[in-house]
């Protein structure tokens, strides 16, 4: 686990971010339908979450249930050891990888940012890959998974205030502490797509 915010541009070659760009901007991927990109579905009403962003997933690797999609791994998981390699870390295990396009929503129902999330409560490093230029940053957070300890009512008092912003980039790679509180945000001009893995550095 990393306590800095690494952003790595080109962590692959130009040739392997076309090829990831073309194989995600394309009916090749398993794509499925979340009503919140950020937000499990059986969180939504159990947090009492009206404001959704709506996207499709792909899911790579996972824990709970296990999963694994070998191909998209194998084809992937390049961007996860690069980024280690490049940020003097050594990844010793991909816990979770999935793929999420957002796309551009009416004016009237963006938000600055999409739900404030952690993506597993146990100790983790994200490592996020911007598939396309897009707009749609990343907003990173000053509070952690420490700060709050997984209550609600401390989670709905609590401000966050954004530490770091960080504007997609085709093959730009940012690694932080995963359990710092984030969030992506809508696009307005295109798809914004991105694959977000959760790694044990």
């Amino acid at each position: 686990m990393i306590d800095d915010i690494l952003i790595i541009d080109d962590v692959v070659s130009k040739e392997t971010q076309d090829r990831y760009e073309s194989i995600l901007l394309s009916t090749r991927v398993p794509w499925a339908f979340f009503r919140d990109i950020a937000i499990p579905a059986n969180d939504i009403q159990k947090l009492g979450i009206k404001k959704l962003t709506p996207g499709i997933g792909a899911s790579i690797i996972q824990d709970n249930p296990k999963y694994v999609n070998q191909q998209l791994l194998d084809e992937f998981k390049t961007i996860v050891y690069s980024a280690c390699t490049k940020a003097d870390l050594v990844c010793r295990q991909i816990v979770q990888g999935r793929s999420f396009m957002h796309f551009p929503l009416a004016a009237e129902l963006r938000k600055e940012y999409d739900n404030i999330h952690i993506d597993l409560m146990t100790p983790h490093t994200v490592c996020l890959y911007y598939v396309n230029d897009s707009d749609g940053d990343t907003f990173i957070f000053d509070k952690t998974s420490n700060d709050i300890k997984g209550r609600r009512d401390i989670f709905e008092r609590t401000k966050f205030n954004v530490l770091k912003r960080v504007t997609p980039k085709k093959g730009r790679v940012v690694l932080f502490n995963g359990n710092r509180y984030h969030s992506s945000s809508g696009p307005t001009k295109d798809v914004r797509c991105i694959i977000n893995f959760d790694i044990i550095t």
